[in-house]
């Protein structure tokens, strides 16, 4: 009989399938990874959540400490009257909300914040096992994606909003992702489906319309 991978090891191979495709058909969001977080870094994280982690979100942060431009103002300021989707700014920030929910990964000192302001008041509980793990960039973080300690299953909030869990943990989300970026479907977890950017070097995700095709976005398999 074979063996059952684990979660830490479904969230490796799924997010390595993830980053390949993202190294080869859209460099720009692939070009906004951060270097790995340090096991000290994680610990600090840690501690500050007062938690641990599982062994799947820690293995997906010592991949990558999330993503620059979860805060878009790291991309400095935004262009009041930019000369198209292709200046550098717009550029990044179509690229950075490539996750499979159309959001950005949280690098961990975000995870702390969120954590400490949106996701515990809106829950209720600030003791709450709960972690965030992605949030809208392009929204200014007002909604996102946590993953509860509890159940292992991933869950969204959203500003004014009760928590809504998934029914999918960190491993079946990713490989749903990565699932639909190979076969050019919307994702079963929430139906969205993979963009590419006006400028065809980002990566989005949003419910099929053909209305995000007017903005110049191209769905997969188009």
């Amino acid at each position: 009989m074979g063996t059952t991978m684990s979660e830490r090891a479904r969230v490796e191979a799924a997010w390595s399938r993830v980053e390949a495709w993202l190294s080869r058909h859209a460099p720009g969001s692939y070009e906004l990874l951060r270097p790995a977080a340090t096991p000290e870094r994680i610990e600090e994280a840690e501690q500050a959540l007062g938690v641990r982690f599982p062994p799947e979100l820690r293995a997906l942060y010592l991949r990558h400490d999330g993503v620059r431009g979860a805060d878009l103002d790291e991309f400095g300021e935004q262009p009041l009257l930019p000369p198209g989707e292709d200046d550098p700014w717009h550029r990044r920030a179509n690229a950075v909300d490539f996750m499979p929910n159309g959001q950005a990964w949280l690098p961990l000192e975000h995870v702390v914040s969120a954590h400490a302001s949106p996701l515990s008041e809106y829950a209720g509980d600030a003791s709450a096992r709960y972690v965030p793990v992605t949030a809208s960039a392009l929204h200014t973080m007002m909604y996102g994606t946590y993953l509860d300690l509890d159940t292992g299953m991933l869950g969204t909030w959203a500003d004014a909003s009760e928590l809504e869990p998934l029914g999918v943990g960190l491993a079946g989300w990713l490989e749903d992702g990565a699932d639909a970026l190979v076969e050019a479907r919307p994702t079963r977890t929430l139906g969205m489906l993979p963009y590419l950017s006006p400028t065809g070097d980002g990566l989005g995700w949003f419910d099929p319309d053909p209305m995000y095709e007017q903005d110049g976005w191209r769905p997969l398999g188009s």
